[in-house]
């Protein structure tokens, strides 16, 4: 769906992934508890869009700069995955594959961000459940769910329809 359903807030997501070892890395974040929207949820590092944002790839260099310190390049973005629909809070993610050469260390912004650490993928895929809303992914600090694990779905090299 790359076309803005009408009414949705475009946001970023940079799902960041590194290999090393024969194993893949992704970025994840904690939100604060007292966050308006999406309270104490593990995701990517990302948010809505801004005026000031000349494209939704800006947004994802822009949100992960603010929230957990990591500067990104064009050269290392892989490509868009399909777009995520979140329909309770109105919000339209646009998931950018980020290729990073190897273990970068975040710096969590504590206004925006409660922890950030790098979890291996096939952990994610080997301990996937499905549940009321879809798949979720159980980590050792909770578990990913909705959005995120939608968009985690994508990554996955088997056909599990997240």
């Amino acid at each position: 769906m790359r076309v803005k359903p009408e009414g949705m807030k475009a946001a970023s997501v940079a799902v960041l992934v590194f290999h090393e070892q024969g194993q893949w890395w992704t970025l994840i974040i904690q939100r604060p508890s007292w966050m308006r929207e999406h309270p104490a949820e593990l995701a990517f590092p990302g948010g809505k869009r801004d005026a000031a944002d000349k494209t939704l790839w800006e947004t994802a260099q822009r949100e992960t700069q603010e929230e957990v310190g990591i500067s990104l390049c064009t050269s290392q973005c892989l490509g868009c995955l399909e777009p995520v629909v979140i329909a309770p809070t109105g919000y339209w993610i646009w998931p950018w594959l980020v290729g990073v050469p190897a273990r970068i260390e975040p710096h969590p912004n504590s206004h925006e961000v409660v922890q950030a650490l790098w979890i291996r993928l096939e952990n994610l895929w080997r301990a996937s459940e499905r549940g009321a809303w879809g798949m979720m992914y159980p980590t050792d600090v909770g578990v990913i769910w909705g959005a995120s694990a939608r968009i985690i779905g994508q990554l996955c090299p088997d056909d599990n329809d997240t």
